[in-house]
C-alpha cells in the first residue's frame, strides 16, 4: 500500500533557518512543496501550494506570525500550522493556540521531534477536515450571482455598483460577466479588454489563478473584471464546468466574487447560482417582468436554490405596481428596492462610470448604497 505523503511548507523570514528546516523534511513521509517569505502574499502562495502542514519559522516578533496564523485557519481548512522560534515568549501561548496553531518548538530541533509533530498535527487536520460542514469552510470568500428573468430590468447596473461599493468598504471584489452573447459589463466600466473568459476558456486555464488574473482587467475602483466574449460566437467555447472552475479557483483570492449572468435558465447561469452563497433575483414593477419573476422563484424552488434568494425590486417609482401588490403577486417580502431615475442610469452608463461613483447623493446612488450594506448582512446568514 502506497502511503499518502505530507505536504509541508515552510514560511519565514530567515533564510538560514529555512534552510535548515527544510534539510531535516528529506524523509520518504515528507513532500516539500515549497516556501515563502513572510509577506503580503505569503497566505496566496500558500492557497497555491495546498500544503497539509506549514511550518511558520518566528523570530522574536510574534504578532505578524500570529495574525497569518489565524488566516490560513480560517482560509485553509485541512492546513496545520506549526510554530518554530529560537525563543518562545510563554505568556502569548494563549493567543498562538486561538490562531488555530498546532504546536510550539524550539530551534534547533531534533528530526525525529519534528517528524513526530508534523505527523500527529496532520492527523488532527485531517480530521477536522473530514469531520467539518465544507458549505462553511470557505467563510471569508462570498459569491453572489446576479440574475434577473427578463432582459433590460438593470441586472448589470445593480451588478456593477454593488461590486464597486463593496469595494469600497476596503473588499476585494472580482466580478465575472457571464452574460456570454450579450454581456456588457465591460462598457459599465469603460474598459475595452485585450482577453475574456473566452480566451481564457480556450487555453483549459480555468482552475489557474494566475491564468484568470492575467484575463481581468482591473477597474480604477479596485473591482477585477472577467470580461464576457468580444462576440457572441465564442460564448461556445465557455461550458458551466469551467464557470464553475472559476468560481471556486478564484474563491481563496477574493472577498467578493459577483456573477452577472443572462437573463435565462441556462447550464452556465445554473451552474452560478448553484455555487453561490447570495442570489440576487432582479425585478421591476410590470406585468411582465413579475410574471417571470414568480416563474423563476417557483423554479429555484424546485432546484432547492430558494433559501439563499433575495428579491430587488429595481425602477421603482410611484403610479406603478406597489411594492404591496408585487408582494402579494410574489409570495415574498420585498426588502430591497432601487429607485427609477433613468436620465441618471443612461448618463452613468453612457459615461462608463458606476452611479455611485459618479452620482452618489442621488436617490438611486442611497438606493444601491442601502443594498450593498444589506447585502453584506444578509449573506453572513446564508454562508
Amino acid at each position: 500500500m502506497v502511503v499518502e505523503k505530507i505536504k509541508v511548507m515552510i514560511i519565514g523570514n530567515n533564510d538560514n533557518r529555512i534552510y535548515e528546516i527544510k534539510s531535516l523534511l528529506r524523509t520518504d513521509r515528507i513532500a516539500f512543496v515549497g516556501f515563502s517569505k513572510q509577506d503580503k502574499i505569503a497566505l496566496e502562495k500558500a492557497v497555491g501550494l495546498k500544503p497539509n502542514v506549514i511550518l511558520l519559522q518566528c523570530d522574536d516578533d510574534y504578532r505578524d506570525a500570529i495574525d497569518l496564523a489565524k488566516k490560513i485557519y480560517m482560509k485553509m481548512p485541512g492546513c496545520a500550522v506549526i510554530f518554530l522560534c529560537d525563543y518562545f515568549d510563554g505568556s502569548m501561548i494563549e493567543e498562538v493556540m486561538l490562531a488555530g496553531v498546532r504546536k510550539v518548538l524550539q530551534l534547533p530541533i531534533d528530526v525525529k521531534i519534528l517528524m513526530e509533530n508534523i505527523e500527529i498535527a496532520y492527523n488532527i487536520e485531517k480530521s477536522r477536515l473530514e469531520n467539518a460542514d465544507l458549505t462553511t469552510a470557505n467563510m471569508q470568500s462570498r459569491i453572489i450571482t446576479v440574475f434577473g428573468a427578463k432582459g433590460g430590468i438593470g441586472k448589470t447596473t445593480i451588478a456593477v455598483n454593488l461590486a464597486v461599493l463593496l469595494a469600497k468598504m476596503g473588499k476585494k471584489v472580482a466580478i465575472i460577466d457571464a452574460d456570454l452573447q450579450f454581456g456588457d459589463v465591460n462598457v459599465y466600466f469603460d474598459i475595452d479588454p485585450k482577453d475574456t473568459i473566452a480566451e481564457l476558456s480556450q487555453g483549459k486555464d480555468s482552475g489557474n489563478i494566475d491564468a484568470i488574473k492575467r484575463i481581468m482587467a482591473l477597474h480604477f475602483s479596485g473591482v477585477s473584471v472577467v470580461c464576457a466574449p468580444k462576440s457572441p460566437e465564442y460564448a461556445e467555447y465557455v461550458t458551466a464546468t469551467i464557470v464553475e472552475t472559476m468560481i471556486n479557483t478564484m474563491r481563496p483570492y477574493y472577498d467578493y466574487v459577483l456573477v452577472d449572468t443572462a437573463p435565462q435558465f441556462n447550464d452556465v447561469t445554473m451552474a452560478a447560482i448553484e455555487n453561490a452563497n447570495l442570489v440576487l433575483l432582479v425585478a421591476a414593477p410590470d406585468i411582465s417582468t413579475l410574471r417571470n419573476t414568480k416563474i423563476s422563484l417557483n423554479i429555484l424552488e424546485s432546484l432547492q436554490q430558494r433559501e439563499k434568494t433575495e428579491i430587488i425590486v429595481n425602477r421603482l417609482t410611484k403610479g406603478m405596481i406597489s411594492i404591496k401588490d408585487m408582494q402579494r403577486v410574489l409570495g415574498v417580502q420585498v426588502k430591497n428596492t432601487i429607485a427609477l431615475d433613468f436620465k441618471i442610469a443612461a448618463n452613468c452608463h453612457n459615461k462608463g462610470l458606476p452611479i455611485v461613483l459618479d452620482s452618489p447623493k442621488s436617490e438611486i446612488g442611497k438606493d444601491l448604497v442601502k443594498l450593498a450594506k444589506n447585502v453584506v448582512s444578509m449573506i453572513d446568514d446564508n454562508v
